[in-house]
């Protein structure tokens, strides 16, 4: 082979070489830029896991807040209505409330997540200690309860005696004020002329009727209060009208106001106790029967009458 043909052939071996290098450089630097965006491929999908998992963790404790929050209310509630207060448990789920809602907001969650952890230990203690609180005022309430239950039963009870030593009393103040009531016996009238004559009759006449005296007795009276007694004495004539005067006055029977014609006031001690009363009418009897009667202490005692012709 000559020289000049061997020039000629070298320059397509070299551009042959060089075509080759180039081809291998590029096929290296794709396989490089390949090998990149296959790994910042992966690291992509790696931080979409993580920012998924993020999301999921910050779903899982806001739905966590929210159930322990409905958890303290609720135990709240029930502290409440046994009478107690916790002021403590109260602040707690202010906090909590606004932590779950500062977390729905933030997406920086991971910073804040052990502090969440340990608010949530904090409520789960303080939501203990509230139940505690819870059953030891139901306790209490329920031994109360019973001790109302049976203080009522005693109060019942000891109203029931009162009530019934009252009726006994009332009764007894009955039966002694009936028993005390005193008793006006053989009520008789003398007739006492002009000329002081006296007679002991059931009638009289009218003209020889100038006084009479009016007699009785008071029998005796163990149960009636020994003391200064007030005796009133009425003389009805036959048309149902009081004889009254000078000597007259009111006095009280039952609920009544009635005229009296004369009275008088006796010491008693118990004991029969004669009693007088003079009395002298202005004017002439009517004939007819003429009614006597004798009251004490808003009771008539005693009754009795003569004849006027």
């Amino acid at each position: 082979m000559s020289p000049e043909k061997t020039k000629v052939k070298e320059p397509k071996s070299n551009n042959k070489a060089w075509i080759v290098v180039l081809a291998v450089v590029l096929l290296a630097v794709n396989g490089i830029q390949g090998f990149f965006n296959y790994k910042q491929n992966d690291e992509i999908k790696q931080q979409e896991v993580v920012i998924e998992q993020g999301n999921a963790q910050r779903d899982s404790l806001s739905t966590a807040l929210d159930a322990k929050i409905a958890e303290l209310k609720a135990t709240l509630v029930r502290l409440e209505e046994a009478g107690g207060k916790n002021t403590e448990l109260e602040a707690t789920i202010a906090t909590l409330t606004e932590t779950n809602e500062r977390l729905k907001k933030d997406a920086n969650y991971k910073s804040k997540y052990f502090e969440i952890k340990k608010e949530i230990d904090n409520a789960n203690k303080l939501k203990a200690d509230a139940e505690n609180q819870v059953r030891d005022l139901r306790i209490q309430l329920a031994q109360k309860d019973t001790t109302i239950q049976i203080k009522n039963a005693e109060l019942v009870q000891k109203t029931a005696t009162i009530s019934s030593l009252e009726q006994e009393k009332t009764e007894l103040a009955q039966k002694v004020a009936v028993a005390s009531i005193l008793r006006a016996e053989n009520i008789k009238v003398i007739a006492i002329s002009s000329k002081g004559k006296e007679k002991i009759s059931d009638a009289y006449k009218a003209k020889a009727i100038e006084q009479i005296k009016i007699l009785f007795t008071i029998a005796e009276n163990k149960v009636a209060p020994k003391n200064t007694k007030e005796l009133y004495i009425r003389i009805v004539e036959p048309d149902g009208a009081t004889i009254t005067g000078s000597a007259s006055g009111e006095f009280k029977f039952n609920t009544q106001t009635l005229f009296y014609t004369t009275k008088t006031s006796i010491l008693y001690n118990g004991l029969i106790s004669p009693v007088t009363v003079s009395y002298t009418k202005e004017g002439a009897y009517k004939a007819g029967k003429q009614t006597i009667e004798v009251y004490c202490e808003g009771a008539l005692i005693g009754t009795g009458s003569f004849i006027v012709d």
